[in-house]
């Protein structure tokens, strides 16, 4: 199956339709702030890097990146209905012209109404940026923005005290602002039995099916799954996980392609007191590209510009420590594997940072982290890809609404293949937040 291509500066949205989209995407989470108490911020912020697009040194370019954006944080109260929203959403522009002004959001909203205890109807959605293609760096202009919403009705049934029978029928959608390619619709239908064998273990069998159509390629992918998952809560730790196998088809004109195998993922993460913590985990999926995976592993990109079907790998563990009422310290570190069977690409990630805040006086606070993260592409590795960033901020509360920020940063690259870029970034950023209720 042919790679898929990214397309041109000349496929983004014109200026008219861009302001109309912005000024929805805008006003809809504002509407729904104000119809409810809600945490409503207003933001500005102006960002200078010296190589903005991260490209090969003798070729950077300079700009000013302008953000104005509102923030939303809001959860109704339990009832029938239930609505949460949460996030940010902005109006970009660069000061010379290097990317096109556009719509930056990281936005998350969720409801559900469960009229009695047989029938619920749910709804979810995002909007945020993502990396078109995992071999360029990640900067403006190798990001754009991906739109996913899914809703649909589940039925609910008790055949006793302790089991409970669910089918969920599900409508899933995912957009995205250049690749079109990648546009899809899903229905997923999945049955689930679902048993409470103790008061800190519950578990059961799941049966799913997903009929995915990609708009523009005319693909058609089916998945087909069937697992067994659990729950358990033991002390102060938790573990929960499925195993299960997963058959992927997919089919483009005479084209068919085959992915099957054991998928599944296992988790645990523990809580000592107040101040410590920790998590593992591990995930093997059997997917497409324009499914939102991403968001349950941190540091995996999927390749826009691959074919879709994709096998990922994932092992992801962190932990955080609250060594005193001031300071705090968070580590993480991720590696994940993408299969894309049909190219035969192969892409491995490592990644991990560190990060540390530590409260100065009573209304200043200063952060920092680092970063590092290794690429490959391909079975051999000649393609290698080694990233290091660092960052120093701190963040001033001016009064209980207004909040004062600045940073700076570092990020270099240095790539071992031919067709790869080594850079350097030096970028300063100034920023203010306000809170209106």
């Amino acid at each position: 199956m042919p790679e898929r291509t990214l397309q041109g500066p000349g496929s983004r949205m014109n200026g008219t339709k861009q302001a109309v989209f912005g000024a929805v995407l805008t006003l809809w989470p504002m509407a729904v702030a104000w119809a409810n108490p809600a945490t409503v911020d207003v933001f500005a912020n102006t960002r200078y890097s010296d190589n903005i697009d991260k490209r090969a040194s003798g070729n950077e370019e300079g700009d000013f990146q302008h953000r104005v954006g509102l923030g939303i944080n809001k959860n109704s109260d339990p009832g029938t209905c239930e609505t949460g929203i949460g996030g940010d959403i902005a109006f970009v522009t660069y000061q010379r012209g290097t990317n096109s002004d556009e719509v930056s959001a990281d936005l998350d909203a969720s409801g559900k109404c469960q009229p009695n205890r047989n029938v619920r109807w749910s709804a979810r959605g995002s909007v945020r940026d993502v990396r078109t293609t995992t071999q360029a760096p990640d900067s403006p202009a190798n990001r754009e923005r991906r739109s996913f919403l899914a809703t649909g009705p589940s039925f609910i049934a008790y055949p006793s005290r302790l089991d409970t029978l669910t089918l969920d029928v599900e409508y899933q959608m995912t957009r995205f602002q250049e690749s079109s390619d990648d546009d899809s619709d899903r229905l997923v239908t999945t049955g689930r039995w679902q048993r409470l064998f103790t008061r800190n273990l519950n578990g059961g069998l799941a049966l799913s099916q997903s009929n995915i159509e990609y708009r523009r390629t005319e693909e058609e992918l089916t998945r087909r799954s069937a697992n067994g998952f659990f729950s358990w809560q033991r002390g102060n730790g938790a573990w929960n996980g499925e195993l299960g196998y997963s058959w992927l088809e997919s089919e483009q004109g005479p084209l068919v392609n085959d992915s099957e195998g054991m998928t599944g993922e296992l988790g645990y993460s523990h809580q000592w007191g107040q101040r410590t913590s920790a998590f593992a985990q591990f995930r093997r999926s059997i997917t497409d590209v324009s499914s939102e995976v991403d968001l349950r592993i941190p540091g995996l990109d999927l390749n826009l510009t691959e074919t879709s079907a994709v096998v990922v790998t994932a092992f992801t563990v962190g932990a955080g420590q609250q060594w005193t009422g001031r300071t705090r310290t968070d580590l993480s570190i991720s590696a994940t594997r993408s299969d894309y069977e049909a190219s035969g690409t192969t892409e491995d990630r490592l990644s991990s940072e560190l990060a540390l805040s530590h409260k100065l006086t009573p209304n200043l606070t200063g952060r920092g982290s680092v970063g590092y993260a290794r690429e490959e592409f391909g079975e051999s590795g000649d393609d290698q890809r080694d990233t290091v960033r660092g960052q120093l901020g701190l963040d001033y509360r001016r009064t209980r609404d207004l909040t004062l920020n600045a940073s700076i940063g570092h990020e270099t690259q240095s790539a071992d293949s031919q067709g790869a870029r080594d850079y350097d970034e030096n970028w300063v950023q100034v920023g203010v937040r306000y809170n209106l209720r």
